[in-house]
């Protein structure tokens, strides 16, 4: 398993300017902005999905919104996408759930940025549930499978 100072290690490989604080508990949005004293719009989450075929796609979005699932199986071509169980996370993440970072990951996988946050300063999930990533998202769009579309939401 994948924690902070894989994160970190990766982070200073690819010359991003990052900040990682250890914090109370952040495996939520919710427990994030409480114990950063921060409203949840300047949270990011990632949102792994699972295709028919088993095709796998990180979304990142402001944690205060949330994902419409079908529109995006449509604009990605998929038929149906599912939200990933907790072993599925950590097997393609290689993070737990509650800790996955926008980047960074123990495999290749499609990264898709919303574009609400792609071009600011959020924090994110840090490695662990314990840990919390402040990412410049701008430079994030630059790296390799990573990707920015307008991700559509439920209101």
């Amino acid at each position: 398993m994948l924690g902070p100072a894989d994160l970190e290690a990766f982070l200073r490989r690819n010359g991003l300017r990052f900040q990682i604080v250890e914090v109370p508990a952040a495996a939520t949005s919710e427990m994030a902005s409480k114990s950063l004293g921060i409203s949840k719009d300047k949270i990011a989450k990632s949102v792994l999905f699972l295709s028919e075929d088993n095709n796998v796609v990180l979304i990142v979005l402001r944690s205060d919104r949330r994902v419409d699932q079908s529109k995006l199986a449509k604009i990605l071509g998929y038929k149906k996408l599912r939200l990933a169980r907790d072993e599925e996370v950590l097997a393609y993440t290689g993070y737990p759930p509650g800790g996955v970072p926008p980047i960074g990951h123990l495999r290749e996988i499609p990264v898709f940025l919303d574009v609400e946050v792609s071009t600011g300063e959020y924090w994110c999930g840090g490695g662990d549930d314990k840990h919390l990533l402040l990412l410049d998202f701008s430079e994030a769009s630059k790296l390799k499978n990573v990707a920015v579309i307008e991700v559509p939401k439920k209101e």
